[in-house]
């Protein structure tokens, strides 16, 4: 398009002459009159817009503009050159496009719009002092409701946009009012529960409904409701009640009074409790269903099912439901046991996902779990979540508190498979370490889960795999070297030292956290490399000194509760011997309680019971005393009930209950002795050194 500037030169030009013609222009290479080269030239620039050529019709604009400011469409121009750079995201010069136009063209058509713009301009730069006073200033001066309702509209939906919901309530409350078509009010009641859904936080809400307080019913009462929902769901269901009830005494006639109504009874309903009535949750289908339903045998023994009810204390209830070892069917349970049945307490689920998820609704509802899980970290989930049952950690401090104060063990080696489990333990176990005084560990090795050959990993524990690294090595070669003329007699008498070399054994005792299955095959491998351990029995000690010609420095074979298996004494047989292991149960303990358990439970069931067994035993004997002792009415007492029971004596030990929800118990302590699996008689402590 050839330049319009040199229009205005020649119009003046023409003008000098004597006798002067009307004055022309040159567009598009055709001579027209000022008008019709104004109207053209808008045109093109028009045309440009609509075909999307935003560059050119950026450029056509500002010439249109420069060579006819006052033209009967600058106006037009401005606009539409402040949508340009406002879409291009150039927020000062469609600032200023807009300014022009307000300032310019008070009465013209795109004043209002420019206006709104301006404001929304000024609150994404930041200068939302500037953007309130020219808006509001707009809105008030409207004497047309059908217009204000316009700008309220576009105000409300601009200050969304420029992420200002709280702003954005404001005019759409104001839109509401000046608005009295029912379709029209449903749409804004839509737009305003969708902005109360997804733009403002818990904090803004609050602020949300403490601004719109005290003005009209629209949005106040859906902003009201909205905090009551929020409040259910981070659990403070006090809160949430009392919104509620504000709600419905204010708005009673309210098209969603049903659903606060709903919410309020659910509320109502979780605070019913029936102070004998406890849930159980279990897998009883599903692959788990075998360890499920020997559990909740289990259970309904250590509650008293199969006992003759006696007038003199109440009777549990227990409410029984499957989990499917699912996570969302255990949480589904949860809010079933206490929206339907007002249970007291939880016992149970038994698997990793199963567990956590119950426990995340448990808190979330308030009512106290007892899982039977090991799920590491379950009871950080809160304090409603309680368990009671063989972890990791119990394990480990167990075993370090015995070798430490027990034995005089101060450095530790560690021999572990690389997966889950034995990565877990022996964190859990170094964790212990560094808690005692002098403890430490002097050698860490780490072999593959599905290994048969564990040689590798003992001989560099020993000091005999990187050979060439020890200094009595390096000796011994060079006075081969000096002593033996031929290589090949160099070459045996390395070979024989290799084979000689005594085990560099700087630790005493080895903690392997792995089951009996590898503990069998990697046992005999310790022994291979002259790696003796502690016995009881002194022909054992004498024979051994006698095999290698010298004392040995015998250790501790430490393991936990994956070793408690009468199959690792018969496939590893003296290779255990005097291995110390930890486990939460033990069939043959001598406890007088444990006993009475075994006996009770092998008449009632005709089968012997396991570690599950005696912890879900105890779980529910434990809830059973709560209720026949504390008799607590409400959740909050029946916790406080299970933190305070003392001197429970179960199957499993005598238990208690920490501040975290965690069990402390006194685990069994288990070693091999002439073949068969003993436990360990604990005596008084041994009185500290110097005392």
């Amino acid at each position: 398009m050839p330049s319009l500037r040199p229009i205005a030169a020649a119009l003046c030009a023409l003008c000098l002459l004597p006798a002067c013609p009307p004055p022309t222009v040159v567009v598009g290479g055709r001579e027209v009159s000022p008008e019709e080269g104004e109207r053209l030239t808008y045109q093109d620039a028009e045309a440009s817009l609509k075909a999307g050529r935003t560059d050119e019709a950026r450029a056509r604009l500002e010439a249109y503009l420069e060579n006819f400011p006052e033209g009967p469409r600058a106006a037009d121009a401005l606009f539409a050159l402040g949508g340009l750079h406002e879409a291009a995201g150039r927020a000062e010069p469609a600032l200023e496009a807009f300014r022009r136009v307000v300032a310019e063209f008070p009465s013209s058509s795109h004043y209002l719009p420019s206006t709104v713009r301006m404001g929304l301009l000024l609150v994404q730069l930041g200068r939302v002092q500037e953007a309130l006073p020219t808006l509001q200033s707009v809105f008030d001066r409207l004497p047309d409701e059908k217009r204000k309702a316009e700008v309220a509209g576009m105000l409300a939906e601009s200050y969304e946009r420029a992420g200002a919901p709280l702003e954005a309530l404001r005019w759409y409350a104001a839109l509401h009012r000046l608005v009295a078509d029912p379709a029209q009010r449903e749409v804004l009641g839509q737009k305003v529960t969708d902005l109360l859904d997804g733009a403002l936080s818990f904090k803004a809400v609050r602020e949300a409904v403490e601004i719109l307080r005290g003005g009209t019913d629209f949005p106040a009462d859906m902003a009201t409701l909205k905090l009551a929902k929020i409040f259910y769901h981070v659990g403070e269901l006090g809160e949430a009640r009392r919104v509620l009830e504000d709600f419905v005494a204010r708005w009673p006639g309210h098209a969603r009074s049903g659903e606060a109504g709903a919410l309020l009874k659910r509320i109502l309903d979780r605070d019913k409790v029936n102070p004998v009535a406890i849930g159980v949750l279990l897998p009883l289908t599903g692959e788990y269903r075998e360890y499920g339903q020997k559990a909740l045998e289990s259970i309904q023994l250590g509650a008293g099912v199969f006992e003759e009810p006696r007038a003199d204390r109440p009777a549990l209830v227990l409410v029984i439901r499957d989990t499917a070892g699912k996570p969302e069917q255990a949480a589904a349970m949860v809010e079933e046991l206490v929206f339907q049945e007002h249970v007291a307490c939880v016992l149970g689920p038994m698997f990793t996902g199963e567990a956590y998820a119950a426990a995340i609704k448990a808190q979330e509802l308030e009512v106290p779990l007892l899982a039977l899980s090991a799920r590491p970290g379950l009871t950080g989930v809160g304090s409603y979540v309680f368990r009671n049952f063989l972890t990791l950690e119990a394990q480990a401090r167990a075993l370090v508190d015995y070798a430490t104060a027990r034995l005089g063990v101060k450095r530790f080696a560690l021999l572990y498979p690389n997966d889950k489990y034995g990565v877990g333990f022996v964190n859990a176990f170094w964790d212990e370490i560094r808690k005692h005084d002098k403890a430490e560990v002097r050698a860490a090795e780490r072999y593959e889960p599905d290994t048969k050959t564990y040689t590798e990993p003992v001989k560099k524990m020993v000091g005999r795999f990187w050979v060439q690294a020890r200094w009595e090595y390096i000796q011994a070669v060079a006075k081969i070297r000096r002593d033996t003329d031929s290589n090949l007699a160099r070459q045996r008498a390395v070979e024989k030292l290799r084979k000689t070399l005594k085990p560099e054994i700087d630790f005493q005792a080895i903690f392997v956290p792995d089951y009996f299955e590898n503990v069998a095959l990697l046992a005999p491998a310790l022994a291979f490399e002259d790696i003796v351990l502690k016995t009881s029995s002194q022909y054992q000690l004498d024979r051994t000194k006698d095999s290698l010609g010298y004392k040995p420095d015998m250790v501790y074979l430490l393991g936990g509760n994956g070793w408690n298996n009468p199959k690792l004494v018969e496939w590893a047989e003296r290779y255990v011997q005097g291995a110390i292991f930890t486990d939460g149960f033990f069939l043959d303990s001598s406890r007088p309680v444990t006993r009475m358990f075994v006996a009770k439970f092998k008449t009632q069931f005709d089968r012997n019971p396991d570690a599950v067994d005696a912890h879900a035993h105890d779980s529910a004997l434990m809830v059973r005393q709560v209720v026949e002792g504390a008799r607590p009415q409400t959740r909050p007492a029946f916790r406080k009930a299970l933190l305070e029971l003392a001197g429970f004596e179960g199957a499993t030990g005598r238990t208690r209950f920490r501040e975290d929800g965690e069990a402390e118990k006194e685990l069994f302590l288990l070693t091999v002795k002439r073949d068969e699996i003993k436990e360990i008689e604990l005596g008084p402590e041994p009185a500290p050194a110097g005392s």
